[in-house]
């Protein structure tokens, strides 16, 4: 949600760096005020709330106005999966602690990075928000993070590549309702489709291209996604788990996304995300993941996928057709395709569906290899243009 909004100011003024530091600088009321805006505008849930019309009592920043009502949709749950899977949060975490418990990593120099410290602390590690929608703690559910490995689990089967402060594990509860074959199925709706992609121009040889498998896969995607909220992309169950999971991942993103503030308070200038994370995972004593490159620039290609999947998009002929014929619905796919082969370690151009087939009921999260480790490369893996999505659907 963040980096769509500080895309679209950078638009209407020219200076992204700029418009980055400008949402990053905000007082926490008024980051509180923009994620109200968005979840009254409706992301996947829709849950169509009347949008505020009024700043309230505090609330300065009068360009919430100029927001496209696009650039206020959060994206799907999988976005912070696939951003929570770099170990963002816990590095972030630390670099908290350490500034606001000692002076190990020095004493901020910059007001702007004391504003970001405040903003980040008070709405995205504190167990109480002030906005009622983002308040999910209680004696029920006293724990946020588990929160959202519990929202992962139920809607995808998948648990995060890490536990807490680098243990195996961390406890969360695990539902008996939950979409455990979900990888298994996306991955071959994915196979499926990079099938489609090779035999897009095939006019001499027998077509293995099957058009009818790519609808069932990803209708019976869209049945899991959708069972997950109750019953439609427009039901509320989940949304308030998605939404602050997604504003979490969203805000911590965009403080990686260039040489913020905070980044150039922690020495760790760099060309991007992954490696600035990096060094500041060095500097508090906690690596990133070693895979952190392809889950930042699969985090909203494959947000948009399964938004597109939840709507229904390719569970007719013409729909799947899209998937292959060039344009930029296949470039997306084929980036999705690419990084997931990565961060998994199963390489979904293969014709052997072998690797999909011996997934434990709790399909281990893409990456499960060492934080540290990058697995073996892939052969024949598609080149990346190096860039990170700026938009959501």
């Amino acid at each position: 949600m963040f980096v769509p909004i500080a895309n679209e100011l950078a638009d209407k003024n020219p200076g992204v760096a700029d418009a980055y530091a400008e949402i990053l600088t905000l007082d926490p009321a008024t980051v509180s005020y923009l994620m109200d805006s968005a979840w009254s505008h409706g992301g996947p849930g829709m849950l169509n709330v009347a949008t505020p019309e009024v700043l309230p009592v505090g609330i300065s920043y009068r360009r919430a106005f100029e927001l496209d009502r696009r650039a206020m949709i959060w994206p799907h749950l999988i976005y912070a999966y696939m951003i929570e899977n770099t170990r963002v949060y816990e590095i972030m975490g630390r670099v908290i602690t350490e500034y606001t418990q000692g002076e190990r990593l020095g004493i901020l120099q910059r007001d702007e990075s004391y504003q970001w410290l405040r903003t980040t602390e008070e709405l995205f590690y504190k167990d109480y928000s002030p906005v009622q929608p983002f308040n999910l703690v209680s004696r029920i559910r006293p724990d946020l993070a588990a929160t959202r490995r519990n929202a992962y689990y139920r809607m995808f089967g998948m648990d995060l590549n890490h536990g807490r402060d680098g243990a195996a594990g961390y406890p969360y509860v695990k539902p008996p309702v939950a979409n455990r074959d979900f990888v298994v199925t996306f991955e071959e709706f994915l196979r499926e489709v990079w099938r489609a992609m090779e035999n897009a121009n095939n006019q001499l040889a027998a077509n293995p291209t099957d058009f009818p498998a790519i609808q069932d896969l990803a209708t019976r995607l869209q049945n899991m996604l959708t069972a997950r909220r109750g019953g439609a992309a427009n039901r509320p169950n989940l949304a308030r788990e998605e939404f602050l999971a997604v504003s979490l991942a969203g805000w911590l993103h965009l403080s990686l996304l260039f040489d913020t503030p905070i980044v150039q308070e922690l020495a760790a200038t760099g060309p991007s995300p992954e490696e600035r994370l990096r060094q500041i995972g060095e500097r508090v004593g906690l690596p990133a993941h070693g895979r952190s490159h392809s889950y930042f620039l699969i985090a909203l290609r494959v947000a948009m996928l399964l938004q597109m999947i939840e709507r229904g998009d390719f569970s007719d002929r013409k729909g799947a057709e899209s998937l292959a014929a060039p344009g930029p619905i296949r470039d997306l796919v084929a980036e999705v395709i690419h990084h997931w082969s990565l961060i998994s370690g199963r390489n979904l151009k293969s014709t052997t569906p072998a690797a999909t087939s011996v997934l434990s009921s709790a399909a281990p999260a893409p990456g499960v290899t060492s934080p540290a480790a990058k697995p073996p490369p892939l052969a024949a893996a598609a080149s990346s243009n190096g860039k990170v999505l700026a938009g959501s659907p």
